[in-house]
């Protein structure tokens, strides 16, 4: 199978499973739509990552993936976030980091917590999103995320030497390697300003 026919499938299963989440309870009667609001904007921010970061790999390589995460990750998420960035803070973050900027939170830690070690499980996708208030009473959304087979590349038990020497000159004290397919990767998050 060529390259970019697999990536064009693994493009398709995600964004399927990302559709598949259930739609939230809202009071809409008051014109609350968080969790709407919040569910599609990490839509919008999975699926942009994923596009732009296989059209990356399949033009410059896997290799090239590493800079290109590090210098356009952030333009990327605000260009995908549209309007709700003036509403929302929203990130990514995992139990284990691979860019200090992306450190947990002290109320992502129980989530993380609550997933690590988890593989992903298409009978429990009702109970992935989680929705809650925080003490200043904002509101966050949060989702887990899961390694499919294009994060291995850089994610994985196995990686190139060229990737792993790329990780290193970009990200010297990473430790978002040796996950298998399927496994708990870290959590995205949207939070109310």
């Amino acid at each position: 199978m060529n390259k970019k026919i697999c990536l064009n499938q693994i493009t398709l299963a995600v964004l399927t499973s990302l559709l598949t989440y259930p739609v939230l309870a809202e009071d809409k009667s008051k014109g609350d739509f968080f969790d709407t609001e919040a569910k599609s904007l990490v839509i919008e921010l999975k699926s942009s990552l994923l596009q732009n970061l296989s059209r990356e790999i399949s033009k410059n390589g896997t290799e090239s993936a590493i800079p290109f995460c590090h210098t356009n990750v952030k333009s990327i998420a605000k260009d995908a976030a549209k309007e709700k960035i003036k509403k929302y803070e929203f990130g990514r973050t995992s139990h284990k980091i691979r860019n200090e900027k992306n450190s947990p939170e002290a109320w992502l830690l129980p989530y993380l917590e609550k997933f690590q070690g988890s593989f992903f499980d298409q009978t429990k996708v009702n109970e992935y999103p989680i929705i809650g208030q925080l003490p200043n009473g904002k509101r966050f959304y949060a989702e887990p995320l899961f390694v499919n087979a294009q994060c291995l590349q850089c994610h994985g038990e196995n990686l190139a030497k060229n990737v792993q020497e790329k990780i290193q000159v970009f990200y010297p004290k990473d430790k978002a390697i040796g996950f298998k397919l399927n496994e708990f990767r870290g959590l995205i998050w949207v939070k109310e300003k």
